[in-house]
């Protein structure tokens, strides 16, 4: 039996080497793992209060209630165009937002099987 018959695949266009992926994996691993050791903090300790969440300076953990105009400020800044312009088509109506999914999973599909190329 010849293992290099099970090691190795070369058939038109597919190579398939993977005692050369593995390796290639080790090593990719190693550089990085290495420069996490140099680059990453030193100071972390598991056994302090670096492990509790961040509050926003807040020390009261009990019954602590952060609201989500808060929580995601940055993501609701940046697309604040964006939802200017839902708050003005909204209206309230389940048929049609019931209807546009129904447009969107059909146009999906069409672009997936390819209906529209």
């Amino acid at each position: 039996m010849n293992i290099d018959k099970y090691l190795t695949l070369d058939i038109s266009g597919i190579s398939w080497y993977p005692l050369v992926f593995l390796i290639t994996f080790l090593v990719l691993f190693l550089i990085i793992f290495l420069w996490g050791r140099k680059y990453f903090r030193k100071d972390y300790n598991e056994k302090t209060g670096q492990v509790k969440p961040f509050n926003s300076g807040n020390l009261e953990e009990i019954n602590f209630n952060i609201q989500s105009s808060n929580l995601y400020w940055g993501f609701r800044e940046t697309l604040d165009v964006f939802y200017k312009r839902m708050i003005e088509i909204h209206d309230g109506d389940l048929n049609n937002y019931l209807k546009w999914m129904i447009i969107i999973v059909a146009m999906c599909f069409l672009l997936i099987s390819g209906g529209l190329l």
